[in-house]
């Protein structure tokens, strides 16, 4: 292992699966994970106890189909499959830190390939951009969680834009209440109403192209307005917590 710059490098496959069960183990809101369905067992643990604490588990299957198949629900929030050997080894935690590398790392051990693990907030923002952007919209989606129980208060807000899109798609009405930042002045206030849309590209059906587009559109009182999440610029709020409810008349 050679680390430099909060950068490591792991050239053995024991090496980057530990590096790879910490960096699950680390995650306090999302995970995206790209792996061979083959070493799966490895990581169920740690993916099993992150499902457990609540955090979005977004999980990119590929290789041997005639692998065992875990319960997914067990694991993850959203998993899909895709082509093998398109895909590179790659998972970030929280959009804060990451790893990357050849997937047969993991499967062929007299390969001479190497993983890099990263604790950087740009190149794990780039990374997940990436995973949804190139390899998540290609996937097939074979698994996808049930609606949560309402109502659910969520500080992460992509946790709460697919939870909402999943409602959406089972037609079951539901209401938002969130504490937000004005885009435009950044002053804070809270809105609530409806929620009527949800775009992002995480679950059937997409409602964007643009895989790192994740609002929410409330009706409130006013009319209509646009949450998004950290950073946001395009909406009008910026997203600090949400709580989704039924609607009172579902």
């Amino acid at each position: 292992m050679m680390a430099q710059s909060g950068l490591e490098i792991h050239r053995t496959q024991s090496a980057v699966i530990d590096a790879m069960q910490s960096l699950i183990d680390s995650a306090a809101e999302s995970l995206t994970i790209a792996v061979p369905k083959s070493v799966l067992p490895a990581f169920v643990p740690q993916l099993n106890a992150a499902i457990e604490r609540d955090v979005l588990v977004l999980l990119l299957v590929h290789g041997d189909a005639t692998a065992p198949t875990p319960a997914y629900n067990d694991i993850a929030t959203a998993v899909r499959t895709i082509e093998s050997g398109i895909t590179p080894l790659l998972a970030t935690a929280d959009m804060q830190r990451g790893l990357t590398g050849h997937s047969r790392l993991l499967t062929d051990s007299m390969g001479e390939h190497q993983a890099t693990a990263f604790d950087n907030e740009n190149l794990a923002h780039d990374e997940f951009t990436m995973f949804l952007g190139s390899h998540w919209l290609m996937g097939t989606e074979c698994y996808v969680a049930d609606v949560c129980a309402f109502p659910r208060t969520f500080s992460a807000f992509q946790f709460a834009v697919l939870m909402a899109a999943l409602a959406l798609r089972a037609g079951t009405p539901i209401t938002a209440r969130a504490h937000v930042l004005s885009t435009t002045d950044r002053t804070e206030t809270t809105i609530s109403g409806p929620v009527i849309n949800a775009r992002q590209s995480l679950v059937y059906p997409a409602s964007s192209k643009n895989p790192a587009e994740r609002s929410l559109t409330i009706d409130t009182d006013s009319g209509p307005v646009t949450v998004g999440g950290a950073g946001a610029t395009k909406e009008a709020y910026e997203c600090l917590e949400i709580t989704l409810d039924r609607s009172d008349d579902d």
